[in-house]
């Protein structure tokens, strides 16, 4: 009498994004993308936590707002005004035209992460820093992984892309704390401002790579420096405009650009 056959498993590839289980080697390839450059996040956190403490808020306010308003930009460009004591308004606005970048990010990775719930993407969308970007698609770009070019699943790129921005939100965040508690042993003093300046250049460089970078930091330091002493900071408001606008036009350009024809192989000669 045969064995009874054993039922064979299945061999059918399973849908992108069915696997279960979080990719935990993608997120710890993209954690160690950022590299050094979290180094730089910590020290640009350090001192925005300094500054706002020295700005006129409690530790408890500025504990708060390192937990809820997750750019040091925006933070430093409202906390003048509340020390001021501008209208709430002024302040929210201020905040969000300092943040216009994001919006250009949110179209970049986009088509990135299409397929994902929303939850996931709003999440992913909170998450997303300007040195967690450009390590993202800077180490894609360099061939050590692919972007939504690829046959990676969505999962894996997820899972990769929050790697790598978890790590600087862990940067920032014990750099914001460390600088809050640490902002009363501290004395005033213009060379702790230089220090949040360095951390600008350190996180800033990597990213000029790109001819729409370049052009964007040319742009906003052209106007940022004519402007530099208009009211209510809006020289600092012009200059974002114009490095978006200078970004887009720059990579509208390029993506207009006709490729250059391969030359014909010679038959038999060395291969081009």
């Amino acid at each position: 009498m045969e064995a009874p056959l054993k039922p064979q498993a299945s061999t059918t590839a399973r849908p992108d994004g069915a696997e279960q289980g979080f990719a935990w080697d993608a997120f710890a390839s993209g954690s160690q993308a950022i590299g050094s450059t979290v180094a730089g996040t910590f020290c640009w956190g350090l001192v925005t936590g300094v500054a706002m403490v020295k700005g006129g808020l409690t530790s408890s306010q500025a504990l708060g707002m390192v937990v809820l308003v997750y750019s040091g930009t925006a933070q430093l460009a409202a906390l003048p005004l509340m020390s001021a004591g501008a209208a709430l308004t002024a302040i929210w606005v201020t905040a969000l035209l300092a943040n216009l970048r994001f919006v250009v990010y949110s179209a970049v990775v986009a088509t990135e992460f299409r397929g994902l719930p929303l939850a996931q993407r709003l999440a992913l969308g909170w998450m997303t820093t300007d040195t967690g970007l450009a390590a993202y698609y800077g180490r894609s770009a360099g061939g050590a992984w692919e972007a939504s070019t690829g046959d990676e699943p969505v999962r894996r790129r997820a899972a990769r892309f929050l790697g790598t921005n978890v790590t600087v939100y862990a940067g920032w965040s014990i750099g914001s704390i460390i600088g809050v508690a640490l902002a009363g042993l501290i004395p005033d003093s213009p060379r702790i401002a230089f220090v949040g300046v360095l951390a600008i250049m350190a996180l800033i460089g990597p990213m000029l790579a790109a001819r729409p970078a370049l052009a964007a930091a040319l742009a906003a330091g052209i106007v940022a420096i004519v402007g530099r002493g208009w009211p209510w900071r809006m020289g600092m408001f012009a200059a974002i405009a114009a490095g978006i606008v200078a970004a887009v036009a720059m990579a509208a350009v390029a993506a207009r650009r006709p490729t250059a024809p391969s030359a014909p192989s010679v038959p038999g000669g060395p291969p081009r």
